[in-house]
């Protein structure tokens, strides 16, 4: 997609451990919490990020719920759950793929979010390290569209009812004379020589109304 990722605050991921007195257990579960906070009515319609090592991904979002009894509710609310990355999480295949996760793979819209939180889970003991790199969150893809011209460019003053504007020009004639500019330009082009023409010479020789004195 063409559009720039949004500006979020994306924190180091923490690791899950359980511990006691005598020794650490890792967990194989990591959690990386994303920010939109300071983002103006956030959406969210894609995330991209490049798999290292995780073989089950999952994504909360913080949602701020609109509720006509209860009013405005904030809530955590599994959007995708437990996404598979590698095959096989003993197996190296997929685990430094990119992936996409678009709006197919989420189980409701992501609107009015505040923050995301993503789980990371390997549960093979065979790779140390497990994370992802490049995480970049994307508005919907829908807001990559070019807005529509306004109507009174669009709509005719008898579709309209409105008063033609002075000095804007019909979009048929506009049309028309682009066709045309068009036209003239392949002409042209066409017509081009590939002889190298020099500065100031005029049938191969120099004219010399042409060169000026220093």
């Amino acid at each position: 997609m063409t559009e720039r990722p949004l500006h979020c605050t994306i924190k180091n991921p923490v690791t899950i451990n359980l511990s006691d007195l005598k020794s650490d257990f890792h967990s194989g579960c990591r959690i990386i919490d994303v920010s939109l906070s300071n983002i103006i009515n956030p959406e969210v319609g894609e995330i991209h990020f490049k798999n290292s090592y995780t073989a089950y991904l999952t994504v909360k979002a913080k949602c701020r719920i609109v509720d006509a009894k209860d009013g405005n509710e904030i809530r955590w609310r599994t959007c995708v759950k437990k996404m598979k990355l590698m095959p096989n999480p003993h197996v190296e295949a997929g685990a430094q793929d990119y992936f996409v996760i678009t709006r197919k793979n989420m189980l409701f819209e992501l609107i009015n979010v505040s923050a995301l939180r993503i789980i990371l889970q390997q549960p093979s003991p065979v790779w140390k390290e497990f994370k992802i790199e490049d995480l970049k969150i994307f508005r919907s893809s829908e807001s990559n569209r070019p807005n529509p011209l306004p109507a009174w460019l669009t709509d005719s003053p008898s579709k309209s009812g409105k008063k033609k504007i002075e000095g804007v020009t019909n979009l048929e004639s506009l049309s028309s004379v682009l066709q045309q500019l068009w036209a003239l330009s392949e002409e042209v082009a066409a017509q081009q020589t590939n002889r190298a023409l020099g500065r100031y010479e005029v049938d191969g020789c120099y004219e010399i109304n042409l060169l000026s004195y220093t």
